[in-house]
C-alpha cells in the first residue's frame, strides 16, 4: 500500500471563490465537479490553506445571501490548513500573525530564511476541521461583513497607487533639506499634477472602475500628501525627522548621507514591526534589532515589487 506525503498547498482568493461558487451553482454538472473537489484534493494528500485574507475577500461582496452560503460551504469541509498562535483560542491567521512569527524565529536564533520559515510553519500551522478554524456560529460572520465591505474603497486605492511617486526619493535627506522652499503657487501646481497622475493610476488599475470611484481616489491620495507637507513654521528637516521617529526611527538613524528611499523602507519595516509587539510579547526595542533581509515574508514582498506576480 502506498503512502502519501500530505501537503497544504495555498489556493488563491479567486480559486476559492470560483469553487465555492461551484459548489453552490444551479448547473448540476459544475456543482457535482465543485462538490467532488476536495476529496479529490485529499486523495492525492493535498489540504487547502485558508487565511483571513481569503476570508475577507469572499465575505467582502454585495449579495449577503451569497456570502453566507459562502461561510457555509466552506464550515462543511472535513480538512483545510489555516495559521494560528498556540495561544489564541479561535480565528484565522493573517500576514501579521507571519510578521509576528517570523520575528519571533530570528529573535530564537534561527540565521536563514529556510530555518525561519520552519520554525513559523510549526508555531503557526494548523489542520481539522473547518469549523475549527472559523466556528460555527454564524453571526459573527454577519457582523464583521459590514466592517470588510466598509474597508473596501480604502483596499482598492492602496492597490491601485501603492506604485505612485511623488517626489524623487533616490535623493538623500542632505540633498532635500538644502532645497528652497515652495511657493503656494507651486503647490498647487504640484498637486495638481498629482492629483493627474493619481486618477490615470487608479483608472489604469481596474479599467471597470466608475470614474467617480477613481476621482474620489485621487482626491484622497492629495489629501494624503498635502497632510504630510511642512507648515510654514516646521523646516523640511523637522519635517522629515518627525515622520521617520513616528514610525520607529530613531534620530540619529536619519544622516544627511541617507537615501529618502532607503529611510522609508525601513520606517514602514518597523511600523509593521510595532503592530506585532503584542503578538510576539518583545517590546519594540528589542524587535527593532532585526534586519528586514532576515525575514522572508520581507523577501517575497521585495520579489513582488521587482517582478510582479
Amino acid at each position: 500500500m502506498a503512502l502519501i506525503l500530505a501537503q497544504i498547498i495555498a489556493p488563491d482568493s479567486s480559486h476559492w471563490a470560483k469553487w465555492i461558487d461551484g459548489a453552490l451553482s444551479t448547473d448540476r454538472a459544475r456543482r457535482d465537479m465543485a462538490r467532488e473537489f476536495h476529496q479529490r484534493l485529499l486523495d492525492v494528500g493535498r489540504i487547502p490553506f485558508l487565511s483571513w485574507h481569503h476570508l475577507v475577500e469572499l465575505l467582502g461582496i454585495e449579495n449577503e445571501a451569497k456570502a453566507r452560503a459562502r461561510v457555509a460551504f466552506l464550515q462543511s469541509l472535513p480538512l483545510i490548513a489555516w495559521m494560528r498562535f498556540p495561544q489564541e483560542q479561535a480565528g484565522l491567521g493573517a500576514i501579521t500573525d507571519i510578521l509576528a512569527a517570523e520575528a519571533i524565529a530570528v529573535d530564537a536564533g534561527c540565521d536563514n530564511p529556510a530555518t525561519v520559515r520552519g520554525h513559523v510553519r510549526q508555531l503557526l500551522m494548523r489542520t481539522g476541521p473547518a469549523t475549527d478554524a472559523i466556528g460555527t456560529e454564524n453571526w459573527v460572520w454577519e457582523i464583521v461583513r459590514p466592517e470588510i465591505l466598509a474597508l473596501r474603497p480604502h483596499a482598492g486605492m492602496v492597490a491601485a497607487l501603492s506604485g505612485l511617486r511623488t517626489f524623487d526619493d533616490s535623493q538623500t535627506v542632505g540633498q532635500v533639506v538644502t532645497q528652497a522652499k515652495s511657493s503656494p503657487e507651486d503647490v498647487a501646481c504640484k498637486m495638481a499634477a498629482i492629483r493627474a497622475q493619481a486618477l490615470r493610476e487608479a483608472m489604469a488599475a481596474d479599467p471597470k472602475r466608475e470614474p467617480a470611484e477613481a476621482r474620489a481616489m485621487a482626491d484622497e491620495f492629495v489629501s494624503r500628501v498635502l497632510a504630510m507637507m511642512p507648515t510654514r513654521d516646521m523646516s523640511v528637516r523637522e519635517l522629515l525627522v518627525a515622520t521617520y521617529v513616528a514610525q520607529g526611527l530613531d534620530p540619529d538613524e536619519i544622516r544627511d548621507t541617507s537615501r529618502l528611499s532607503d529611510l522609508s523602507a525601513l520606517a514602514t519595516f518597523r511600523s509593521h514591526l510595532r503592530v506585532v509587539v503584542e503578538k510576539t510579547n518583545l517590546p519594540f526595542d528589542r524587535l527593532k534589532q532585526l534586519r528586514m533581509e532576515q525575514l522572508p515574508s520581507w523577501r517575497i514582498v521585495q520579489a513582488l515589487r521587482k517582478h510582479g506576480q
